[in-house]
């Protein structure tokens, strides 16, 4: 059970509610997007929850940098960057919110170009569990900073967060093409996917999506293509696949298209037009949400095949779980990779090509022991060094269940752990902010 604190409207009154809590020890945190789900959170009882709905501001400053509150969401934040002619990497889901995706890191389909929204941030005002209100910069609490870019949701309250923004390009316009394939389509797909991963062009974005249509209880094999760039360009990559593309070679695996639906879209509305609007259906509420996730080098493509099957018969013999889907994020891996290993908290430069995500989706809980299971069953075999590609296992912390080893979310480097505690030790030294992928105060993880 839960306690509402709602009408807050700016830092002095978080910081003296985060200073009575504290001192009477009554567990607390802090809503901005409401979109986390992960069950870590589960260990928040008996709690107040703070919400931030009004710090909702967005302004933009003489530097072309943009200053937003810490409860705007993406959907928002896109339609200012549109409006204003710039951009930035944003996440793919509208009613997500900006800051605590940026905490994780920041994965996005821009991010070929600008790297993780994380990678812009240039200063963020938070609260400490003191009270305390306080700025992380390069020049101001550095060690701070650098914690906030990856392992944020560990330190305080975010009131407002600053960004880097890039001049829009193509008068903002991107190409979309959302695509259907027949079932035995999967292996000539995934080759052409796995072609583009080595030297993927960074303005090229790739959600490959598993579900199931009810109407036929049939499993779907749904691609959706957005390029940040010109209709030619976006159309030349959509034409690879294509039923009767040349290129397809006539004795490996064959393509069969069966629909494909382009347009040009904003980046102001790009996110409500991708996927046919799938993405922004899933911001409906009243479900339950089971999330496991793996990282992968590659689409392994016999893997592909019997996971894309065992889907198939799971939610066939279990139909309370048919708005579950299998999400594979494609996105371009140039602007994360030219940041150094040390740059900020986030760990994955070089081990996040495809980002997979097992979505479990239901409203009735007699599902729910079998949805969990599933997912679990094949995140560990995902996880696998002989299908993933990668050596140990690495997890995006925003798509993170909660079960993996912390190392896994946040880096297997020493030198990483031994910060990350010093932080914590230093910030949040009675760990009140212990409910998101904890950093362990006593250095045992």
């Amino acid at each position: 059970m839960a306690v509402f604190l709602h009408g807050l409207t700016n830092e002095r009154e978080i910081s003296a509610a985060l200073r009575f809590l504290s001192r009477h020890d009554i567990p607390y945190f802090a809503q901005g997007g409401a979109h986390g789900y992960s069950p870590t959170l589960a260990v928040i009882q008996h709690a107040v929850m703070i919400k931030m709905e009004r710090f909702d501001e967005i302004r933009f400053n003489d530097d072309n940098s943009v200053t937003v509150g810490g409860a705007v969401l993406f959907g928002d934040l896109m339609s200012a960057l549109y409006a204003a002619g710039r951009e930035l990497t944003v996440g793919s889901c509208v009613c997500v919110g900006s800051t605590g995706a940026m905490l994780g890191g920041g994965h996005g389909r821009l991010q070929g170009k600008h790297g993780l929204t994380s990678d812009a941030l240039r200063s963020v005002r938070m609260v400490l569990w003191n009270g305390t209100v306080v700025e992380a910069s390069e020049s101001k609490n550095p060690d701070l900073f650098w914690g906030m870019r990856g392992a944020g949701h560990n330190f305080g309250v975010v009131i407002e967060s600053t960004y880097e923004t890039f001049p829009q390009e193509n008068d903002g316009m991107h190409y979309n093409a959302d695509m259907v394939f027949t079932s035995d389509s999967l292996e000539g797909v995934i080759n052409v996917i796995n072609s583009l991963i080595p030297d993927q062009d960074p303005a090229l974005a790739l959600d490959l999506l598993f579900f199931i249509d009810p109407s036929t209880m049939s499993p779907v094999i749904f691609l959706n293509l957005v390029y940040a760039g010109t209709q030619a360009e976006g159309q030349r990559y959509a034409d690879l696949f294509a039923s009767t593309n040349p290129g397809n070679s006539t004795t490996g695996p064959r393509i069969s298209r069966l629909s494909v639906d382009a347009s040009v879209a904003t980046f102001g509305d790009l996110n409500n037009v991708a996927a046919g609007g799938a993405i922004t259906a899933a911001c409906a509420t009243g479900s339950r949400q089971n999330a496991y996730t793996s990282t992968l080098r590659t689409l392994d493509v016999s893997t592909m095949r019997q996971l894309f099957a065992s889907f198939a018969t799971f939610v066939q013999e279990n139909p309370l779980a048919i708005n579950s889907l299998i999400l594979f994020e494609i996105f371009g891996q140039e602007g994360i990779d030219a940041k150094p290993n040390d740059y900020s908290a986030y760990p994955n430069r070089g081990f996040a090509n495809v980002l997979t995500l097992l979505q479990m989706t239901y409203t009735n809980d007699a599902v729910a022991d079998a949805a969990d299971t599933w997912a679990r069953q094949w995140r560990d075999t995902l996880t696998l060094p002989d299908v993933s590609g990668y050596p140990q296992q690495h997890v995006y912390e925003n798509y993170a269940h909660g079960d993996e080893p912390l190392e896994a979310i946040y880096g297997y480097d020493e030198w990483r752990r031994e910060r990350l505690t010093s932080l914590k030790r230093k910030f949040d030294p009675k760990d009140n902010f212990n409910g998101y992928h904890a950093i362990p105060l006593d250095g045992m993880w």
